[in-house]
């Protein structure tokens, strides 16, 4: 009757759509990295606010925190690793600038942070030059679109 009661489609976040052919474990894995970058400052920033912002990615990954611990406690770093450098180049900048979002979001970064987050880059294949072209070119983005 008029369409009232039909279910619209749902849409899926442009993330969840890019990170859409993943498998669990690499999903899993994209969190790991993302709380590997928010707990290596240890009591430095803000921590709800880091929180508030790994809820965001799991919530678009359809994944469970605790899972996810679990994964990596069983597995290890290096399983992350491994599962993030088939990545591909498009998912690589895209973790990228979530990364950086994640160093960002409770204030300035710190050495901390940047040292440990260019070393797992450079794991998965992302050297320092391709990281940081990435953030510059999204950071022109947003400047281009304010």
């Amino acid at each position: 009757m008029f369409g009232l009661f039909k279910k619209k489609p749902q849409t899926n976040h442009p993330i969840a759509e890019a990170f859409g052919d993943l498998t669990i474990n690499q999903k899993m894995s994209i969190m790991n990295l993302l709380m590997t970058v928010a707990i290596c400052d240890g009591d430095q920033g803000n921590q709800d606010t880091e929180m508030q912002f790994l809820n965001i990615y799991v919530d678009i990954l359809k994944v469970n925190s605790s899972k996810c611990m679990k994964y990596r406690d069983e597995f290890g770093q290096e399983q992350m690793l491994n599962d993030l450098k088939s990545l591909s180049r498009k998912q690589k900048e895209l973790l990228t600038i979530a990364s950086f979002e994640m160093i960002n979001c409770d204030g300035r970064p710190n050495e901390t942070e940047l040292n440990v987050t260019a070393a797992l880059f450079e794991h998965i294949g992302v050297s320092d030059a391709e990281y940081v072209a990435t953030i510059e070119k999204s950071q022109a983005l947003l400047n281009h679109f304010k």
